[in-house]
């Protein structure tokens, strides 16, 4: 399992518990930690005169803590998977007392030969619980979300970041870090102010509100596997590349790293020459940790990728890339009208897609606009990224690769015929 702090916050049997977690994720009050392929295990001191052994296998995710706590997982565990998450764990060999719990429930799990250890029972039971706590958090935000229109969205209530946070950690409790992450950009917004704040609140206001209700009705499907990613559930690894590939020749067109408070984030944008599609491959790691290597940037490779569930898969998964050559100088669509209508496709299956990736093959790039025989597409982002794009096509028709929001283009990545540069 990938451990980032909202995978473990996902876990927490409650708010309360989490907010211990964190106090207790710090390297003081722990000793004989480590991890490994299947269990991560540490020592933590207590109020007692001997420390808490504390062990979690993820293959469960399963927890061990010797401390009187009836909270499953409790904070003890929950603060060793962030300490985890952060990179405060190295790895190591498992100690006698973790190696015996887990021989212990291999004895207790079924499985078969060849198969993983599984317990069916307890993925079950923890399965259903889960689903129930977000059902009851996500009632609870609809009920929210019409109380703080219905009072206007200039009430002294909704200006106070304090309102905000604390109905996202009421989602966290509800095992929804999604959601709680969607209502504290919106608190942020509501306590500064900035231009254009009440468009901006309402509207995000609307598309949670949205997403309460389709968590509700969606049938089974590319849908409703979309809205359970928004509201926190992640596939497994092995649950996607289980799945089918898509095989082709991906060029390596632009990698945006993100620091935020306590994850970085590594966004590799790859392109399709034969499909003429994106994908996008996500990488975390701790504030200040290394992240994952990738083809570098104007590099391309044949390999297949398995894409994540939803009702537009971009974001996959590559195992394996093929022999690495440099990428062609040139990818993309003929036309504006044929790049906008696959964004408006996608935002018509997905209303909560905030950008779209688009790719034209032939295009003529000024400071503030990018244009093909078609149409234009105003530019967004970076003046340098802008400038960097009108240096590199010196006035002749080049492939542009980037961000569609709706409003803008914001560039990432240009072909001039000879080579792809990011921009």
């Amino acid at each position: 399992m990938e451990w980032t702090a909202a995978t473990v916050e996902a876990l927490a049997p409650d708010a309360s518990s989490v907010s211990a977690a964190r106090k207790l994720a710090r390297p003081a009050p722990w000793s004989a930690t480590g991890f490994d392929a299947r269990a991560v295990w540490g020592l933590c001191r207590g109020s007692g005169s001997r420390p808490y052994e504390v062990a979690v296998d993820a293959e469960g995710p399963a927890f061990k803590c010797s401390c009187p706590s009836r909270k499953i997982p409790c904070k003890h565990a929950l603060a060793l998977l962030l300490l985890r998450a952060e990179g405060g764990v190295g790895e190591g060999e498992a100690p006698e007392w973790v190696s015996s719990w887990l021989d212990g429930r291999a004895k207790r799990v079924v499985r078969e030969p060849g198969e993983p250890v599984r317990d069916p029972e307890a993925a079950a039971r923890r399965a259903a619980e889960r689903e129930a706590r977000v059902a009851g958090g996500v009632d609870d935000l609809r009920l929210w979300l019409r109380d703080a229109v219905r009072g206007g969205l200039a009430a002294p209530r909704l200006r106070g970041w304090e309102e905000w946070d604390a109905f996202a950690a009421r989602m966290v409790d509800a095992q929804a870090p999604g959601a709680a992450s969607r209502l504290r950009s919106l608190g942020n917004v509501a306590a500064a102010r900035p231009d254009g704040w009440p468009e901006r609140l309402l509207s995000g206001m609307g598309m949670l509100h949205l997403l309460c209700e389709a968590y509700a009705k969606a049938p089974d499907g590319p849908l409703r596997d979309e809205v359970r990613t928004l509201l926190g559930w992640n596939a497994s690894r092995e649950e996607v590349l289980s799945g089918p590939r898509v095989h082709d020749e991906w060029a390596v067109l632009a990698r945006v790293v993100l620091e935020q408070e306590r994850l970085r984030v590594q966004r590799t944008w790859l392109w399709g020459h034969d499909t003429e599609r994106a994908a996008l491959l996500l990488d975390f790691a701790p504030p200040g940790g290394s992240l994952a290597p990738r083809p570098p940037t104007g590099t391309s490779f044949e390999a297949g990728l398995a894409f994540y569930p939803g009702a537009t898969p971009l974001r996959a998964l590559l195992e394996e890339p093929g022999a690495l050559k440099d990428a062609p100088g040139f990818f993309g669509v003929e036309g504006v009208e044929v790049a906008l209508a696959a964004g408006a496709d996608a935002v018509a299956a997905n209303p909560w897609l905030d950008e779209f990736p688009v790719a034209l093959a032939r295009a003529v790039a000024d400071v503030d606009v990018v244009s093909a025989e078609d149409g234009s597409l105003p530019l967004r982002g970076s003046e340098r990224a802008r400038w960097r794009l009108l240096a590199l096509s010196a006035g002749r028709p080049v492939s542009v690769f980037g961000l569609w929001d709706g409003s803008g283009l914001r560039p990432l990545a240009v072909g001039d015929g000879e080579r792809t540069v990011a921009l």
